[in-house]
């Protein structure tokens, strides 16, 4: 590849940052919002770099047309072109643009293993008072699995309980999951976090959905579950959320 595809590649490589930072939150498929800021200056650098490694060829291209070897060399060849063929490499940028991968859904869910148990749980979360009070709490399926799986005096129990997440058929057929999934840093590094559903028909894979209803207080040693089950009261269908991730 030349040096001014180069620069074109580099162009397109940071217009493609950009796109899915600053006209967009699609990058919150792939990242934690935090890393915006760094992907917006990875960007404007890919841009400006290639920008400049562009103009600076274009503007060496009649010297290369004079007569003699070009830029000194005395080969017998120019090394300013390259194969037609390496213009194929330009393929993977432009697909950013045309196909961007969304979201990891369903499929990533099943075949993830669930999140540890954790040793305790959050401390100050503020979901004591939430759960002691009247009506339904907020929370989510991270907040809620943790404290079914830590919380020894079962403060969930006997209360409404409204989760959020995408629908993810069970393997053995017992029902299907309500799932999220958790991001350290990026979509390479998820975990899911679930509940099993088993009172109500399965939806589509990967909807979304708001359940209500309360968790279902197994018996013997929380620790030793490895699905907590969840009996839905009420299912609302929800759109996609900007950020899929906990």
């Amino acid at each position: 590849m030349t040096r001014l595809a180069q620069g074109m590649v580099m162009v397109l490589l940071g217009a493609a940052a950009l796109s899915v930072t600053v006209t967009s939150q699609a990058y919150l498929n792939y990242v934690r919002e935090e890393f915006r800021p760094f992907l917006v200056a990875a960007g404007v650098a890919l841009v400006l770099l290639g920008a400049v490694t562009t103009a600076l060829e274009l503007r060496a291209a009649p010297e290369d047309g004079q007569d003699g070897p070009p830029h000194g060399h005395s080969h017998g060849h120019d090394h300013a072109r390259a194969p037609a063929v390496a213009w194929l490499l330009l393929a993977p940028v432009v697909v950013i643009f045309v196909v961007a991968p969304p979201a990891l859904g369903a499929y990533t869910a099943a075949a993830a293993d669930p999140a540890a148990v954790v040793e305790s749980a959050p401390e100050d979360d503020g979901l004591d008072a939430e759960v002691l009070g009247d009506g339904p709490v907020e929370m989510t399926l991270r907040e809620f699995v943790v404290r079914a799986w830590t919380d020894e005096e079962r403060t969930l129990a006997g209360h409404d309980i409204r989760l959020t997440g995408f629908a993810v058929p069970d393997p053995e057929g017992r029902g299907w999951y309500l799932a999220r999934l958790q991001i350290a840093c990026c979509a390479a590094d998820a975990i899911v976090n679930r509940v099993l559903i088993e009172n109500q028909p399965e939806p589509p894979e990967d909807s979304w959905w708001t359940v209500t209803g309360r968790w279902v207080e197994p018996e013997g040693d929380i620790r030793k579950v490895s699905d907590h089950r969840f009996e839905v009261v009420e299912m609302v269908a929800v759109d996609h959320p900007p950020d899929p991730y906990e």
